[in-house]
């Protein structure tokens, strides 16, 4: 692992889990792609936008919650690595 890449590992994982979780699954992943979902939902004609976007913004964060604690299932895994390695 590059010294940039394991810099960076390492700070995710000082910030936590529930901090990384937070940003990366349910504000960087489930709210755009909520979004993005109600508006390609209202482009093709499908369902409203102001119908839609409730709904999304509830539903796809969730999945953002998962998301996130899947990936920091990996991300502990490679600072596990790291750990061991040094």
């Amino acid at each position: 692992m590059h010294q940039h890449q394991s810099e960076k590992l390492k700070a995710l994982v000082k910030k936590g889990k529930w901090s990384y979780v937070l940003k990366h699954g349910v504000l960087g992943w489930g709210v755009p792609t909520a979004i993005l979902w109600s508006a390609i939902m209202h482009f093709i004609g499908s369902i409203p936008f102001n119908e839609s976007i409730f709904l999304a913004l509830v539903l796809f964060p969730i999945g953002g919650l998962f998301w996130g604690l899947f990936m920091w299932f990996f991300i502990k895994r490679e600072f596990s690595k790291l750990q061991q390695d040094q």
